[in-house]
C-alpha cells in the first residue's frame, strides 16, 4: 500500500510540475511584448507594456542566460517605441558577461535580415555597441 501512495504522489509532484503555472519568466514577458510590438509595426507601446518590458529588463540582469542573448540584441535593435528606450536597460545585461554577449553580436552581425546593412541603423548602432564593448 506504502509502495502504491507513493508512486501516486511522484505521479502527481511530475505532474503538477510539468503544468504551465501562468506566470510568465522576464525573458517570456519580453518575447511576447517585443513579438507584439513587431506584430503591430507600430512606433508606439502601451504604458503597461513599456513598464512591463522595464521590470522584465531589470530582472534579467541578474537571471539572464547566454541564450537570452539572440532575443535581446533583437530587442535592443528594434523595439523602440516612442519616448521609450530600452538599450540602457539592455546593455548592462550584456556587459554582466560580454565574451558571450560579443560573441552573440558577432552571430548576429553575421546574419543580416532584409533590409538591414552597414549603412542604416538600427544595424550600424549593434556595429557601434560592438565596438564600444570591446574597449
Amino acid at each position: 500500500m506504502s509502495r502504491l501512495l507513493t508512486i501516486l504522489l511522484l505521479i502527481a509532484t511530475v505532474s503538477a510540475a510539468g503544468q504551465n503555472t501562468g506566470i510568465e519568466r522576464p525573458i517570456q514577458t519580453v518575447e511576447r511584448i517585443f513579438n507584439n510590438y513587431i506584430k503591430s509595426s507600430g512606433d508606439i507601446d502601451s504604458l503597461d507594456n513599456e513598464r512591463a518590458m522595464a521590470r522584465a529588463l531589470s530582472s534579467l540582469r541578474q537571471e539572464s542566460s547566454e541564450k537570452d542573448l539572440p532575443l535581446l540584441i533583437n530587442v535592443w535593435m528594434y523595439y523602440d517605441p516612442t519616448n521609450f528606450s530600452v538599450r540602457e536597460l539592455i546593455e548592462p545585461i550584456f556587459n554582466k558577461d560580454k565574451p558571450s554577449s560579443l560573441a552573440a553580436i558577432n552571430r548576429r552581425l553575421k546574419k543580416k535580415t532584409k533590409g538591414e546593412n552597414n549603412k542604416t541603423a538600427p544595424y550600424t548602432d549593434l556595429i557601434s555597441l560592438r565596438e564600444k564593448m570591446s574597449k
